[in-house]
């Protein structure tokens, strides 16, 4: 299974870098390079580059409380 996924979020800045297994998510401030470095930069283009991903949505941190997704997590 990955462990790791690297995303940006349209309107954002900058790429994260989320590990799943430790349960972080830390800002990606080095320069990219290669493939990545390619598929980051479409960005600008409002190209959206998907690579092993079978679902993915955005959220603000308000739509998640008023949905009830917290629900049964007492």
């Amino acid at each position: 299974m990955t462990q790791t996924v690297i995303l940006g979020i349209k309107g954002e800045d900058g790429l994260w870098l989320v590990d799943l297994q430790s349960g972080t998510v830390t800002a990606i401030k080095d320069s990219l390079s290669g493939e990545l470095g390619k598929a980051a930069s479409l960005r600008s283009s409002d190209v959206t580059v998907t690579k092993g991903i079978d679902f993915a949505i955005t959220a603000s941190a308000e739509t998640l409380v008023a949905s009830g997704i917290h629900e049964g997590n007492d």
